[in-house]
């Protein structure tokens, strides 16, 4: 029997866009497999998540949505990893 990590991560955050400019934005980060904007304001604030199996997946979905130079700022707000251990039984077959 071995043991496997699984891990899960979801992490908020907000950005800070032009008001002009929330709609395009919202649809650029709903295009990221695993991300998903929850709300904008008129103001230019656009609340999202990210969704990956690793920190390493989020961030580099963060680096590639602020490669855009659209955005004021992006600001972390919650982060959460689910780490699950699965038992995996392995059979030798002789």
């Amino acid at each position: 029997m071995t043991k496997t990590n699984q891990e899960y991560h979801v992490a908020s955050f907000v950005a800070q866009a032009p008001p002009n400019h929330t709609s395009a934005l919202s649809e650029l980060i709903n295009q990221f497999n695993g991300a998903e904007v929850h709300g904008c304001s008129e103001e230019g604030k656009i609340v999202f998540t990210v969704e990956a199996d690793t920190q390493k997946g989020i961030a580099q979905i963060i680096e590639k949505i602020h490669l855009t130079d659209e955005f004021f700022s992006i600001s972390p707000v919650y982060h959460q990893c689910l780490n699950e251990t699965e038992h995996v039984e392995i059979t030798q077959v002789n």
